[in-house]
């Protein structure tokens, strides 16, 4: 079984050389078997069974053919890929420390490490490693918390409980090449190994005995292979300059392949035709206003009527025509403006000083709206980065579906009341993205948080920003309002439900 193992990660160096062609591979015919071994550079047949023994071959019949020299690049060694990091790779910690601490201490360490080695406080020994993705098991574990108190003890708990264990370990040596190392991660589904001086069997960590000498990432291997690969092919370009227009002729050639394949596509071809007459009408429409044509002149209404038409059909239909709809929405504003102010109601091109005051006036709603929505965004950010929406959250017991339907119909309803239905619209569908999991049941959901806002906006002078402004210049009483409106939002409200 062992034995198998290792064919196995043995084969998938040899995958993930040939992925890292070099550039000696690709314009110099190096023949060459396609397994490395477990502890050599040589290449092994991939025809023998696992359980048999085989004999290495050279890398190469021409050793004078590899491009990149022996010890650099793929056949690095693991001692050269953890001097070139700058330092151990890895923070130091102790069983006792707690998570904030070790956190802090990985994003203050010197060494530039993404992640910690924990040794026990007694003897020293290694307990084991802690990585992004054991913090993500935290970070779960933490978010399922029902109270703030409960939350913080997670990351005041010992960092000993959080860790990937010791016999879990993936490891390497440094006599180790750069390839092995690789397919021994790609393998094993990891990221980070940590380098010993004596590996366990299949590369798993020894136990107290081995030696810790650092911790290296993915990310730092292929970086130190992909320098010695590219600075092998500068050499090569400046000893053959004629070799340099090569690559750029391929990747040409890909990029011909792919757009031809792209082209051959219907849906793609649909997209393509309605992305061009789209843009003729634009340039068109541009066109048509700066030459000032009589025709816009006359046609006013219709001209109006027709670009508020495209802008709508450019808003509903945005996934399939794949435009930005706040950018059609203001390119369909701007038209109609223009149209208005210059070419309505015989205008002879310029804006007149009614049409400007007019202008100010919808600026000034608008830009009330927007200011409004930024303030409840940021005090909606601020609430959720403390916790506060957990105050609710925890009040929500219901297990049914439908009956947290209802929960949040009534208590959405209420909010919008007192608070604002822009704001409790924003926080609901922030508490729904907390509460409901799948994306489906989630829009449901917010169409109904949408309906229960306005319905609760309605009866109360605060509820809604036209209410507010109407309150403010004494259009409205509120105990008429109250009275005459509750009931109707009630029925407009449980009758949505319901529905």
């Amino acid at each position: 079984m062992k034995r198998a193992k290792r064919a196995l990660i043995l084969s998938a160096t040899a995958a993930v050389a040939s992925g890292f062609t070099s550039s000696s591979r690709r314009y110099a015919s190096a023949p060459s078997s396609p397994v490395v071994s477990s502890r050599s550079s040589s290449f092994v047949s991939s025809t023998v069974s696992p359980d048999e023994v085989v004999d290495t071959v050279p890398l190469t019949s021409n050793p004078s053919l590899n491009l990149t020299p022996e010890g650099y690049g793929f056949s690095s060694t693991i001692d050269r890929i953890l001097s070139s990091q700058k330092g151990t790779g890895y923070y130091s910690a102790k069983s006792t420390d707690s998570v904030v601490d070790v956190m802090s201490g990985i994003n203050d360490s010197e060494s530039n490490s993404d992640v910690a080695l924990v040794f026990d406080a007694d003897d020293d020994s290694l307990l084991g490693i802690f990585t992004d993705a054991d913090y993500i098991r935290l970070a779960t574990e933490r978010a399922a918390t029902r109270s703030e108190e409960e939350s913080a003890t997670f990351m005041a708990a010992p960092i000993v409980n959080f860790v990937t264990p010791a016999e879990s370990l993936i490891c390497v040596d440094g006599e180790n090449t750069a390839s092995q190392a690789v397919a021994i991660m790609t393998t094993n589904n990891v990221r980070h190994t940590v380098i010993v001086d004596e590996c366990g069997p299949d590369f798993t960590y020894a136990g107290p005995g081995s030696k810790v000498e650092g911790v290296i990432s993915m990310q730092s291997l292929l970086s130190v292979i992909q320098g010695d690969e590219r600075l092998s092919y500068e050499k090569l370009s400046k000893k053959f300059p004629g070799l340099s227009d090569k690559p750029i002729e391929q990747m040409r050639e890909e990029m011909k392949s792919r757009a031809n394949s792209l082209a051959n596509n219907e849906e793609t071809a649909k997209k393509d035709i309605i992305r061009t007459v789209t843009a003729a009408l634009g340039v068109g429409s541009v066109v048509l206003f700066a030459s000032h044509n009589s025709w816009l002149s006359s046609h006013a209404e219709l001209t109006m009527i027709g670009i508020f038409v495209l802008g709508y059909i450019g808003i509903i239909f945005e996934e399939v025509f794949e435009f930005n709809k706040a950018a059609v929405a203001l390119l369909m504003s701007t038209g109609l403006w223009v149209t208005y102010a210059d070419f309505y109601g015989g205008s002879t091109g310029l804006a007149s000083d009614g049409v400007l005051d007019q202008l100010k006036d919808q600026l000034a709603e608008v830009s009330d709206i927007c200011f409004f929505l930024l303030a409840a965004s940021a005090i909606v950010e601020v609430v959720d980065a403390h916790q506060g929406f957990k105050v609710v959250t925890n009040l929500i017991t219901t297990k049914s579906k439908k009956g947290l339907f209802w929960v949040i119909g009534f208590l959405t309803f209420f909010l919008s009341a007192i608070l604002n239905n822009l704001t409790v619209t924003i926080v609901m569908v922030s508490l729904l993205r907390k509460l409901i999991p799948s994306d489906d049941d989630r829009r449901l959901f917010g169409a109904m948080v949408v309906v229960a806002a306005n319905a609760g906006g309605v009866w109360t002078p605060i509820g809604d920003v036209t209410t507010t402004m109407l309150w403010i210049n004494n259009q409205l009483s509120t105990i008429p309002t109250v009275t005459q409106l509750l009931l109707p939002s009630v029925v407009c409200l449980v009758a949505s439900l319901a529905f």
